[in-house]
């Protein structure tokens, strides 16, 4: 057990699995990913309580930026479920971070509509699938405007690890294809306890076809067939068509976790 309180957090760590290190230590945890040392949400200091003055902001900050030295970004998460942020927003964004809040939302099982018509449910198992999900991913961080060297560097890197997962049989991969065009993909870890989807992505050209509901239900039955009794998990941006999309899914909001990050100069 991590010792951390909130899901999203929790189930964070167990994405990251062996590839982070998580030091627990009285005010705070800090993690680690030495493999990506620019993945921002590998490498983040993690407080237990929240900063109740301006001059407490500070000292979090410096905290921070020593537990982590020689990176040029810096994030900061409160493992506590549904803040209030107004209290401690403007000395942050003072120092030039940005508060953010995620949904995280919970449940037995996913509806599952079915898939529609010539598209296919598959594991992704060969070079060739892993390659294609790689491609897909990385056209979708292009779509949303990051620079392309990150973006590659940071997908290649994920995936070797996700994959490493997925053979070692701590999660999985999943994709739809439309023939053989792979047209959407996202992937799960899980635990007899708890099961965290990540990274839903949609072809250009295939979306607003009710795709990511179909894969979402077929992943959700999947896992459910291979741990029944655990909690499904899944992460957005806060008040998202993402997030909307999971609550007609049957995912139900459960906690508000609150970060604050800051970009490289």
């Amino acid at each position: 057990m991590t010792g951390l309180k909130t899901l999203e957090l929790a189930t964070d760590i167990l994405v990251m699995g062996e590839q982070s290190e998580l030091t627990n230590y009285p005010d705070r945890f800090v993690q680690r990913t030495p493999e990506q040392p620019d993945f921002w949400f590998g490498n983040r200091t993690i407080f237990k309580s929240l900063p109740k003055d301006a001059e407490e902001v500070e000292a979090q900050i410096s905290i921070a930026l020593r537990d982590h030295p020689g990176v040029d970004f810096s994030v900061i998460f409160w493992d506590v479920p549904d803040v209030d942020t107004k209290p401690f927003t403007e000395p942050f964004e003072a120092a030039g971070y940005e508060i953010e809040t995620g949904i995280t939302l919970a449940g037995d099982l996913a509806v599952r509509p079915g898939l529609p018509g010539g598209i296919s449910f598959r594991e992704i198992t060969s070079d060739a699938a892993w390659e294609a999900v790689i491609e897909l991913q990385l056209a979708g961080m292009l779509g949303d405007g990051y620079d392309p060297d990150t973006a590659e560097s940071y997908i290649h890197k994920s995936f070797a690890r996700r994959r490493s997962v997925s053979e070692s049989g701590r999660g999985g991969w999943f994709g739809l294809y439309d023939d053989d065009l792979l047209v959407a993909d996202m992937g799960l870890v899980w635990s007899p306890e708890l099961v965290r989807y990540q990274s839903v992505e949609t072809r250009e050209s295939h979306r607003r076809r009710g795709l990511c509901a179909a894969l979402l239900g077929e992943v959700s039955a999947y896992a459910s067939e291979r741990h029944p009794g655990a909690r499904q998990v899944i992460v957005a941006e806060d008040g998202t068509t993402a997030a909307r999309l999971y609550q007609r899914a049957g995912f139900v909001p459960v906690e508000r976790v609150v970060s604050a990050s800051r970009t490289p100069k």
